[in-house]
């Protein structure tokens, strides 16, 4: 595997979306109908010992950038690192909006360059 994305913008649905994320949190991508690539992540069972299901949310979604560039990649579920490399808590920033940045990793002969 190899680096395709070092650092992405999330562009986060809520901005409650950054509570309990932590640096290095493995994440997924799905092409959404409409285009967009969502970041899915999969919070841990409530219950102790890891008893019941997992459940996943949706984080937010990547830029037009990232999207064109991995949304072939994503469309063939084509095996990939999504980790969470960043994250801007709310109250450091001027704008008062929280900003995660996430990094993939994967086969580069799967991304679709401009030239492909």
């Amino acid at each position: 595997m190899r680096p395709l994305i070092h650092k992405a913008s999330v562009k986060l649905t809520s901005p409650d979306r950054t509570k309990n994320i932590s640096l290095g949190d493995p994440l997924t991508l799905r092409l959404q109908k409409d285009g967009k690539i969502s970041v899915i992540r999969a919070s841990p069972p409530k219950l102790p010992f890891g008893i019941g299901m997992s459940r996943e949310s949706i984080l937010g979604h990547l830029g037009d950038q990232a999207t064109e560039l991995l949304k072939h990649a994503v469309a063939q579920e084509a095996r990939l690192r999504v980790r969470i490399v960043e994250i801007e808590p709310a109250y450091l920033r001027i704008s008062g909006d929280a900003r995660v940045f996430i990094s993939v990793w994967g086969d580069p002969t799967n991304v679709q360059t401009n030239g492909s």
